[in-house]
């Protein structure tokens, strides 16, 4: 478990030091954490429910053509994903070192993105160290197509707070590629605009029709159906806590809102990601699981709220108080998750390549 405990202290104690260093040491402070982080969840060894699945994309891509690859039998969700297992495949890497390739590239985007969001918030190490229990050592280490389009989206509402929408569209593009959930954010560009002209109402109904017939051209529509169809049947066992693990920040900001919107730029983008959270509450008793899949992209919020609900308190000594609790908080959440969780032998004991002397991958070799 060290490494986990290693990602969250490193950001925590930066937070806390009353050592900041000009910009140029910051810089390479978040070069070298950044650097750290991409590490340890690129190069992990069986670590991730998920990690056999990803074995087996890159099995399909050994031996076949690019042709084939990508427009053939993959040109559906995910294309980029599958085109990356390709390129370890050309490249020499095989199974037994593709892995290592694909899950690298893949954690330096999701990095990237974690950062760019966290710089933009009013304290941005303490936004890593709440990223760090479960959106980096959970959602990165485990679900990583997913967890590549998350670093995308929040790449892009770093770009969205300042206005700039085209570059947010072309990041979800991107993002969608890796995972076609990833879609569904992109009302966050009209719902977060100061005044909707009218011309957005068609405009969005056109995107609506759009996606209904992308899904259908490329039969993803029944293949949604089925997964639908079976999330709705399963029950995710933490489910529960991860949506109110978004809805928390929520709650204790309805007492500081005020505040918090007049030192927020990005104040729209909050108030609608904090309304889907409270929405998400009420449609757990539909499925656990799919509102879990979904609420992943809802916690960029946590990263956001905890440190606005930090600064707009009027004295140092509230601001220590709420710092502290939040530290202590995510704490307890990466010491229970991962002493007490139901699935938490996928992630435990952290073992990292090349420091693994067990065969590697026998049954795909």
């Amino acid at each position: 478990m060290w490494a986990y405990w290693l990602m969250f202290l490193v950001p925590a104690g930066i937070a806390f030091s009353p050592i900041k260093g000009d910009k140029y040491v910051q810089r390479i402070l978040w070069t070298l954490v950044g650097l750290l982080c991409v590490l340890l969840i690129g190069l992990r060894y069986e670590v991730g429910g998920d990690w056999v699945p990803y074995l087996m994309y890159l099995k399909e891509a050994d031996g076949v053509s690019l042709r084939y690859l990508m427009v053939d039998d993959q040109l559906t969700n995910g294309s980029i994903y599958f085109f990356l297992n390709w390129v370890a495949i050309q490249l020499g890497f095989g199974i037994k070192l593709g892995i290592y390739f694909v899950n690298t590239i893949c954690a330096a985007i999701t990095i990237i993105g974690l950062i760019k969001y966290c710089q933009k918030q009013p304290m941005p190490w303490l936004a890593l160290m709440v990223a760090m229990p479960y959106l980096v050592c959970i959602v990165a280490m485990g679900y990583t197509r997913q967890a590549t389009a998350l670093g995308f989206l929040m790449w892009g509402l770093s770009f969205l707070q300042k206005g700039n929408e085209l570059k947010f569209l072309g990041l979800i593009f991107l993002g969608s590629l890796f995972h076609l959930s990833l879609v569904f954010t992109l009302p966050l560009v009209v719902l977060t605009r100061k005044k909707i002209h009218w011309l957005y109402y068609p405009f969005f109904g056109f995107f609506v029709f759009g996606l209904y017939y992308l899904f259908n051209i490329l039969d993803l529509l029944e293949a949604y159906e089925t997964v639908f169809e079976w999330y709705l049947g399963k029950h995710s066992v933490g489910g529960e806590i991860r949506a109110y693990m978004n809805v928390l920040p929520v709650i204790a900001s309805f007492f500081f809102w005020q505040r918090i919107k007049r030192i927020s730029p990005d104040y729209k983008i909050i108030k609608w990601m904090s309304i889907a959270a409270l929405l998400s509450i009420p449609l757990l008793s539909l499925s656990t699981t799919l509102v879990d899949r979904f609420a992943l992209y809802l916690m960029p919020l946590q990263l956001a709220l905890w440190p606005r609900l930090i600064a707009v308190q009027s004295t140092m000594f509230k601001r220590s108080i709420w710092a502290s609790m939040i530290f202590f908080y995510y704490g307890l959440v990466i010491f229970t998750w991962f002493n007490f969780g139901v699935h938490a032998s996928f992630w435990v004991p952290y073992r990292m390549w090349p420091f693994t002397s067990e065969t590697i991958y026998q049954p795909f070799l």
